[in-house]
């Protein structure tokens, strides 16, 4: 699903209204708390470019071929980083992100996905899984239209 800075919702290739137009006009309020509650416990993927793949074996300090081979998978014709049996992220240790100064594009623009910010109920139910959701730093309508259009045009 992807969201345009319109407010339009594009889902399976169809458009449908989006019925809560930038409901977060005002803006939102988001720290991360560190709790590594975003990073596992369901299955999913977590999508990785080029370039994230280069940081992050650069930061690891291996090289390219092992890092896909050891924390990596390609699904969908992309590259996703490994979960652990329990759905956690691979680079989830002791509740902390071990690559958290390179982490992919994906875990930085966290919780500003277009999925979470569909309406004021979804944001809330987010809310539920992340303390950090709500409180803290203060994000404008400019800054999570910037994220948005991030995680948009890498396909999130």
């Amino acid at each position: 699903m992807e969201v345009s800075l319109r407010g339009d919702v594009r889902a399976g290739g169809t458009m449908k209204e989006y019925k809560n137009k930038r409901w977060w006009k005002d803006g939102l309020y988001f720290s991360c708390l560190g709790c590594g509650r975003c990073c596992g416990g369901e299955p999913g993927y977590v999508w990785l470019d080029a370039n994230e793949i280069f940081a992050i074996a650069n930061f690891l300090e291996v090289d390219v071929g092992d890092f896909l081979r050891s924390f990596a998978r390609r699904a969908s014709g992309r590259i996703s980083l490994m979960e652990l049996e329990n759905g956690d992220c691979v680079f989830l240790v002791d509740g902390r992100c071990r690559i958290y100064p390179v982490r992919p594009l994906q875990c930085r623009t966290y919780p500003f996905w277009p999925s979470v910010l569909q309406s004021p109920r979804l944001w809330h139910l987010e809310g539920q899984r992340c303390p950090g959701i709500g409180q803290g730093s203060f994000y404008p309508q400019e800054t999570i239209e910037r994220l948005l259009s991030h995680t948009s045009a890498s396909g999130l």
